[in-house]
C-alpha cells in the first residue's frame, strides 16, 4: 500500500491560481496605478465571502424546503445564519480598508474598467433573491432590469434562482405552521412587531444621521428604505409573516 501523499498548504488552497488572479488593467495599459491592486483584492474578497454566504444559505434552504423541518436542523440553521451575519459585518468592515484609497487614487484607473460595475456581481444578485428580495421592491437602475448587465450564463443562474423559494418564504411558511407562538407570557407576534419597528427605526436613523450623504442622497435612501407599512405583521400571506393579531 502506497503512503498517503502529504497535503501541501499552497496546493490545498490553490494559492498559485488564486494569487495570480490579480491583473491590474492600468499596468497592461502602461500606466500602473498603485491602488488598483487594493481595489481588485477587496472585490475578490467580497466575491469569496459571497460564495460562503451562498453555501450557508443553500444549507438552510434545503433544510426548510420540505413540509416538515426536522427539529435537530433548526439549531444548525441558526448556526448557518449566525455565520452569515458575522460575514456581513466583516464585509462592511472591509470598506474601511477600501476607503484608504482616495477618489483621486480611484480615478487613476477607473476609466480602464469601463463598463465593469459591481452591478454585474451575479453572486450578489443570487444573495438578494435567496434572501427574499422581490422584483416589486427593487429600485430600477437606468430603467433597466437588474439582470440586464449580466452575461447570458450568469443571467440564467439568477433567473433560475428567482423561480425558487427564498429564505423569507420558507421561514414564513414554517412559522405559520409552528404552534405555541403564545405561552407563559411570551407572544411571538408582539415581539416580532417590536423587533421590526426597532429595525426600521434604526435603519432610518442611520440614513438621517449619515454625514457623508447629501440631502438628495438622504432623501433617496429614505425612499428606498423599507417602510413600516410594508412590514405590517397583521398582513397574512402577502409577503410578510402573520396570523391575525
Amino acid at each position: 500500500m502506497s503512503a498517503k501523499k502529504p497535503v501541501y498548504y499552497g496546493e490545498y488552497l490553490g494559492l498559485e491560481r488564486l494569487l495570480s488572479s490579480q491583473r491590474p488593467l492600468s499596468r497592461v495599459k502602461g500606466k500602473p496605478a498603485h491602488d488598483e491592486m487594493l481595489f481588485i483584492i477587496t472585490h475578490q474578497a467580497y466575491e469569496l465571502w459571497f460564495k460562503q454566504i451562498l453555501h450557508e444559505l443553500d444549507a438552510v434552504l434545503a433544510d426548510f424546503s420540505g413540509n416538515v423541518v426536522r427539529e435537530d436542523r433548526v439549531p444548525a440553521a441558526v448556526a448557518h445564519l449566525t455565520r452569515v451575519v458575522k460575514i456581513q459585518n466583516l464585509l462592511v468592515d472591509q470598506l474601511d480598508v477600501l476607503e484608504t484609497m482616495t477618489p483621486l487614487d480611484f480615478l487613476d484607473f477607473r476609466d480602464a474598467l469601463t463598463p465593469a460595475s459591481g452591478f454585474q456581481s451575479f453572486q450578489f444578485r443570487l444573495l438578494e433573491l435567496k434572501l427574499g428580495l422581490s422584483d416589486t421592491r427593487r429600485v430600477r437602475y437606468e430603467e433597466s432590469p437588474y439582470f440586464k448587465r449580466l452575461t447570458p450564463a450568469h443571467r440564467k443562474l439568477v433567473l433560475d434562482a428567482a423561480k425558487g423559494e427564498s429564505l423569507f418564504t420558507l421561514v414564513e411558511r414554517w412559522l405559520e405552521r409552528t404552534p405555541f407562538t403564545r405561552f407563559e407570557g411570551f407572544d411571538f407576534w408582539r415581539d416580532y412587531r417590536k423587533a421590526v419597528k426597532a429595525m426600521l427605526a434604526h435603519d432610518e436613523e442611520t440614513i438621517r444621521l449619515n454625514p457623508s450623504l447629501t440631502p438628495a442622497d438622504r432623501a433617496r435612501g429614505l425612499r428606498i428604505s423599507p417602510k413600516r407599512s410594508g412590514f405590517d405583521p397583521s398582513r397574512s400571506r402577502t409577503g410578510y409573516l402573520s396570523p391575525s393579531p
